[in-house]
């Protein structure tokens, strides 16, 4: 079990870095410098549509059953949120904010060839284009099969883009149907995981979707390991600007290590991209 500071993990990502095995794997924290609304702003917009008092339909379930309900309750509505949240977060003001943001351009200064992500926005991809990447987005088992040129840095997006509807894991149904982890992408984590250490950005502790995929990655890398003589499993690193007495020891049996960001809210985004600037 491993809690690191920022400066002691950056000689253990560097390293990881020019092994060509680190891949970074980023949630929802990772666009709070562009401002984008959360979910508690989406649901709002969902009850209003359904002439729901927003905080009483904020007290029936968590966002992903909220969104189930909206769906089940109009044919058309699952398209009008995802219109919604297409309007919200890939909006012009978003895309401006993310050309300066410090975060952003650290990770696009670094030579990924694959990052992953469950945000469903565009600025993960786009901070790549502003640095003047070759970028290809992966989410449908179609997005594999393109042809794409050498160098290009794969952006896997776990839970859908966008840009593709069909593609996206945001009902509590969608998610079920994920947990066997049996589509393209996860497919590609799978052979990931077998030569490569992921660093998490961006996640709670108790982001219940994100520790399922911890789990499921170490089953998965578990199960890969054929022999009894089984070599030390890679570890991963989860950033994060809070950790308690009790985490770091959950997360140690799925063989990931913290890595302790600055807590100050003021700090958090030059702590982020401190880290990945580190890296270099």
């Amino acid at each position: 079990m491993a809690v690191y500071s920022a400066a002691d993990a950056a000689p253990l990502l560097q390293q990881e870095y020019r092994d060509r095995r680190l891949i970074p794997f980023l949630g929802a924290g990772f666009s709070k410098p562009l401002h984008l609304p959360d979910w508690r702003e989406l649901i709002g917009w969902m009850a209003e549509r359904l002439k729901i008092e927003p905080e009483l339909f904020l007290l029936h379930g968590r966002y992903e059953q909220l969104a189930e309900y909206f769906q089940l309750a109009g044919h058309d509505h699952l398209h009008q949120l995802v219109y919604e949240m297409t309007r919200r977060f890939d909006s012009e003001e978003a895309a401006r904010t993310r050309q300066s943001s410090r975060m952003h351009q650290a990770l696009a200064s670094l030579d990924w060839r694959t990052i992953y992500t469950t945000n469903y926005d565009s600025h993960v991809e786009g901070a790549l284009q502003d640095a003047k990447k070759q970028v290809a987005v992966l989410a449908s088992f179609d997005d594999f099969q393109l042809r794409r040129e050498p160098g290009t840095c794969e952006v896997i997006k776990f839970h859908g883009t966008l840009a593709r509807p069909d593609t996206i894991i945001l009902t509590e149904s969608s998610f079920f149907q994920r947990i066997a982890l049996e589509s393209p992408v996860d497919q590609r984590l799978r052979a990931d995981l077998l030569s490569h250490s992921f660093l998490f950005i961006g996640y709670s502790f108790n982001d219940l979707n994100i520790r399922y995929i911890w789990y499921r990655m170490h089953q998965l890398r578990h199960q890969g390991q054929a022999s009894a003589q089984r070599a030390p499993a890679r570890r991963c690193y989860f950033a994060t600007f809070g950790v308690g007495p009790l985490q770091p020891k959950l997360l140690d049996q799925w063989n990931i290590d913290v890595i302790q960001l600055d807590p100050n809210p003021k700090n958090r985004e030059a702590s982020v991209a401190g880290l990945l600037e580190s890296i270099r």
